[in-house]
């Protein structure tokens, strides 16, 4: 297990939203709107149109729905400036896939962190944009801040003062926690470490057990850590479902932001351990995912 020394670096110099002009694209909007405010923060907001992919119609009737589509598009965007008001932002409108053209933005404009809201149509498993959200959070090559269903937009703006890190602890990375932590000092916050041991039939967990992963836990903290106002809180549970036991603690401290790693190598039918989707689905606050792939060479040893 790594011990993490370096610290990193957490700039909202730019900040992508993707909006589908929902509700809870708008939420996402207007709850990241005061830490741009605060930190300077370029905002892009980009609206994509998804090529059609069948031709029923002539070429005529094609370019003319097309057209309209830019129109109705256009009008919304420029709704959405008012939203913003005097932050510094951009709006971009551009057809594509979806994830492509997140991706190509994040590169070429250099983002530190890319927004999106959650709808939670239907069931908890049906994301709000499906394949398309998923690829966001385990592709993007900067932090993922998901605004779900469940946050309220009284909470837009709020002091970050409770920031709860949930980890497996076996993750190749644990960049999250080092966003996490650095975050928690720019902001004066309580950090709080925990990890969920999941049993079937939970029992009353022998002390000395815990207290090993506790001591695991606390091995990962960097040197960074030094630096928090107030010294983080170490956590080890055991529970029969260990993401309503995270949801259930994060509620318990009345937390501001869940910050989670997630590994984008695998496919998301398969990332059970994590179960990212349903945090995000069910969270009362907002979620920030954080992939290996911004993983920086920044950590003696290996995990």
């Amino acid at each position: 297990m790594a011990h993490l020394s370096m610290p990193v670096e957490v700039s909202v110099n730019n900040i992508l939203v993707a909006t589908d002009f929902s509700p809870a694209s708008l939420l996402a909007l207007t709850y990241i709107l005061p830490i741009a405010r605060q930190a300077d923060s370029v905002v892009h907001i980009v609206h994509v149109i998804h090529p059609p992919e069948f031709d029923i119609a002539s070429q005529a009737a094609n370019s003319a729905t097309c057209r309209q589509a830019h129109m109705d598009a256009q009008r919304q965007l420029e709704r959405l400036d008012t939203v913003v008001g005097a932050i510094s932002h951009r709006t971009w409108l551009l057809e594509g896939h979806v994830w492509e053209t997140v991706e190509d933005l994040v590169r070429s404009q250099h983002m530190d962190l890319v927004v999106v809201g959650a709808s939670g149509k239907s069931e908890l498993r049906k994301f709000f944009l499906g394949s398309a959200a998923e690829a966001i959070i385990r592709k993007a090559t900067c932090p993922v801040l998901t605004v779900g269903p469940h946050v309220s937009p009284t909470n837009a703006g709020k002091h970050l003062a409770q920031l709860l890190y949930a980890t497996n602890l076996w993750e190749e990375s644990h960049y999250g926690l080092r966003y996490a932590i650095q975050l928690a000092i720019r902001c004066k916050s309580q950090l709080l470490l925990l990890h969920v041991v999941e049993q079937e039939e939970p029992k009353r967990p022998d002390r000395n057990w815990l207290e090993e992963y506790r001591r695991v836990l606390q091995k990962l903290l960097p040197e960074s850590a030094g630096d928090l106002l107030v010294e983080p809180v170490l956590r080890v549970e055991v529970a029969r479902n260990a993401t309503s036991r995270i949801l259930q603690v994060a509620d318990e401290i009345k937390g501001d932001l869940i910050v989670i790693d997630v590994r984008p190598e695998e496919a998301w039918a398969t990332h059970l351990r994590d179960k990212v989707y349903e945090i995000i689905s069910r969270a009362n606050c907002p979620v920030l995912t954080i992939g290996a792939v911004s993983e920086t060479p920044t950590s003696e040893g290996s995990a």
